[in-house]
């Protein structure tokens, strides 16, 4: 039976309603790659969408293209470029509002494949972001896990190099008088 809402709810309280009923995504698709198991766009949509519909709320993602554009400066004469850009756009639809989520899609162009593994990465992503999804067994390990210890453990020391100071070599003692001979 669907909930009944207040014609004063706003899509900020029946969102946070609905989240107080979402389950978390099973973790069932496999990761071949890093050994590993994920939740795969079908599981995301399973664990939300339902809740999401029962308190009226609607879950919309399309993508956008925006073309390069080349303009020149307001306060100079200098031109600059803005790059071509797709975007997964994911939007919550209440009544008459709405909240989006933006991201954009990083792909090789005119590769078909390419552009489809990115749109369903992003719209697993989008949607369990914009409802604030978790996933079973979701420790905060940044995504160690998936790497590899060690593989993280290269990563951190590399970039420990980049960070500490640069090394100066050790030049001998000198006194006013060496420099005045």
């Amino acid at each position: 039976m669907p909930n009944k809402e207040s014609s004063s709810d706003t899509l900020t309280t029946v969102l946070a309603k609905a989240q107080s009923e979402l389950k978390k995504a099973a973790k069932s698709a496999d990761n071949p790659y890093f050994k590993s198991k994920y939740a795969g766009l079908e599981e995301v949509i399973e664990a939300c969408r339902n809740t999401l519909n029962k308190h009226g709320i609607a879950v919309t993602q399309t993508v956008e293209y925006t073309p390069e554009v080349t303009r020149k400066g307001e306060v100079s004469e200098d031109k600059y470029t803005t790059p071509q850009q797709t975007l997964l756009v994911t939007t919550l639809l209440y009544r008459d509002q709405s909240i989006r989520s933006v991201i954009p899609l990083n792909y090789k162009l005119g590769d078909m494949q390419s552009f489809g593994s990115a749109l369903t990465y992003a719209r697993r992503y989008g949607l369990a972001s914009i409802c604030c999804l978790a996933t079973e067994d979701s420790l905060d390990d940044d995504g160690n896990k998936a790497v590899g210890e060690e593989k993280v453990a290269a990563k951190v020391n590399k970039r420990s190099n980049y960070r500490s100071k640069p090394s100066v070599p050790k030049v001998p003692a000198t006194t006013a008088d060496d420099f005045l001979k």
